[in-house]
Order: structure tokens, then C-alpha cells, then sequence
């Protein structure tokens, strides 16, 4: 099976969500800025910083979960954490466009904005609550975890972490770090060594069924 086969498969298996969450998420995020004053609504603010990241967290906890055939791939030479990983590429790919796509649409409404702080806080808190989700996820075998940690997540930033941590790299960097720490984590426990694997392909067959793929 050629490369290009493989992430073809990988694609088909991430689902229509790693493409349709980040989208709903920009055109969500751009509405509420537009619509707002020149330097846009509480909510338009928030929705700018948290929208994106939080689509494309739980498009990547989907991808996890919904996999039925974990045995199979276990059973394979390609060690199941590389193939989840080359998986988690799709979403990331699909952010990585969608993020600059977004900061160009506001900047064009001529609302205030720096572009370069904008992408680096998005970046991170992308990292964070995908890393974060997708750790939930190989934990409990259920994107449900991953859910309620991502808004939990999004409520400590907007209501904590934003009055006491500047905007920009002060936030972006840490959450960088920690969300790299919290994917390779989940990615190690999917390994022989670890014991999440087993739980996983039980809860996933509860809440995704092949008929999804």
C-alpha cells in the first residue's frame, strides 16, 4: 500500500467532522466579529480565541474515538500510535488552513487586530485542548470526556487564565508545551506498553460504529 493510499484511508477514517467542525467554527467565529462594534462584542472576542481550537479538539477526539477495528490495527506492523498520529495530521492540517483564513476575514471587517499574536494564541490553545482531548479520549475509551474537558478548558481561559496571563506568547507558549506533554502521553499509552488500548477500542465501539467511517 503506497503512502498516498494510507492518508487517503486515514482521511476517509478521520470523518466529515475534521473538515465540517473547523469550518462551522470560522464562519461562527467571523459572523460574531463582524457583527459586532469596531472592537467587536465580548462574545466575538471569545469566540475568535476559542472556536477554532475547541472545533478542531473535538474533531481529533472524534477521529480517536471512533475507531471499531483496534484489534486489527494492534495486530498490524504499524504501531497503532504512529497510525492515530498520521490520523490527528488530517484536523491539524485543516486548522493550520483554516486559522490564517480567519485572522484574514477579521482583519478585512477593519477590526483592530494583530495578526502574528492572533495565529500564535490560536495555535496553542489548539495544541492544548487537542492534546488535551485526545488524552481524555484514550483514557476513558469516550469522546464524551474530551467534550466536557474542552469546555471546561475554554471557561478556565476565558474567565481566569485571561485576567491574570497576558495575551499572546505569555498564554500561547505554555499551552504549546503542555498540549505536546498531554498527545505524546495519550499516543504512549496506546503503545504495547500501555493499558489504554484495550479500553479504547471498547468505548468506541459504544459511540461510533463502522457504518460512520
Amino acid at each position: 500500500m503506497t503512502a498516498g493510499t494510507w492518508w487517503a484511508h486515514e482521511v476517509r477514517r478521520c470523518g466529515r467532522q475534521a473538515f465540517i467542525l473547523p469550518g462551522l467554527a470560522v464562519l461562527l467565529a467571523y459572523a460574531a466579529v463582524a457583527a459586532g462594534p469596531g472592537g467587536g462584542t465580548v462574545l466575538g472576542r471569545a469566540l475568535l480565541s476559542c472556536a477554532l481550537p475547541a472545533a478542531t479538539a473535538l474533531a481529533c477526539a472524534a477521529a480517536v474515538a471512533r475507531e471499531p477495528m483496534l484489534e486489527l490495527h494492534l495486530s498490524l506492523p504499524t504501531p497503532y500510535p504512529r497510525t492515530v498520529a498520521r490520523r490527528l495530521a488530517w484536523p491539524a492540517s485543516v486548522t493550520a488552513v483554516a486559522a490564517p483564513a480567519l485572522v484574514g476575514l477579521v482583519a478585512a471587517t477593519g477590526h483592530p487586530l494583530a495578526p502574528m499574536a492572533v495565529l500564535l494564541e490560536l495555535a496553542g490553545l489548539t495544541v492544548l485542548l487537542s492534546g488535551g482531548a485526545v488524552w481524555a479520549t484514550v483514557r476513558t475509551g469516550s469522546a464524551a470526556s474530551a467534550t466536557g474537558l474542552v469546555v471546561a478548558a475554554v471557561l478556565a481561559k476565558l474567565l481566569l487564565i485571561d485576567r491574570v496571563v497576558p495575551e499572546g506568547a505569555g498564554q500561547a507558549l505554555p499551552a504549546l508545551l503542555a498540549g505536546v506533554w498531554l498527545t505524546a502521553l495519550a499516543l504512549r499509552a496506546l503503545g504495547p506498553g500501555g493499558r489504554s488500548g484495550a479500553r479504547l477500542g471498547h468505548g468506541a465501539g459504544a459511540h461510533f460504529g463502522p457504518g460512520e467511517a
